[in-house]
């Protein structure tokens, strides 16, 4: 998958120079690239920048990445961005309990930077198909009430449905 320049990536990270590291590799790889120095200017930043896809430390002042995960996967429910979490904890209870908080993904520190571009695109792909299936829901709803509509105008006119029910009705009754 290629990067668009309309993919954007938020990375908070408190480690100055990982942060720069992480921000010039995406950037690198054509993404549109925000970075925040902990949770709490992360929360702000999803607010305002509206990532695809979060990369967050977990151990951070203030904020930590798994208080800035749960709020934003419990805030915005479906549309909150897909969420790596990038940490030194490496232990199984950790990475369960990350994942069972709301994140998507998780690294242990250090990774390798192939790999984790590897997983940045992974979730990317999960996003952009999650988009395409909502925007298919909404055409297939905009297509539900167009043919609803015309049965209607058919129907004011006196002209049955063709074959009975809506294949959509058919199907259900099936």
């Amino acid at each position: 998958m290629k990067a668009t320049p309309d993919i954007r990536i938020l990375v908070v990270e408190d480690d100055p120079f990982f942060l720069r590291v992480l921000v010039r590799r995406l950037e690198a790889e054509g993404y549109q690239v925000q970075s925040a120095s902990d949770g709490r200017e992360g929360m702000k930043a999803i607010v305002t920048f509206e990532p695809d896809l979060v990369i967050s430390d977990w151990m951070m002042p203030q904020v930590d990445g798994l208080e800035l995960c749960q709020s934003i996967k419990t805030g915005l429910r479906d549309t909150a961005p897909y969420f790596i979490l990038l940490t030194a904890k490496g232990e199984i209870s950790d990475k369960l309990l990350a994942l069972d908080t709301g994140a998507d993904d998780y690294l242990v520190k250090p990774c390798d930077q192939g790999e984790l571009m590897a997983r940045v695109r992974a979730g990317l792909r999960i996003v952009l198909l999650t988009q395409d299936l909502r925007q298919a829901a909404v055409d297939l709803a905009a297509l539900r009430a167009e043919v609803e509509r015309v049965r209607r105008e058919l129907s004011v006119r006196g002209v049955e449905w063709p074959v009975g029910e809506p294949p959509s009705k058919a199907r259900r009754a099936a």
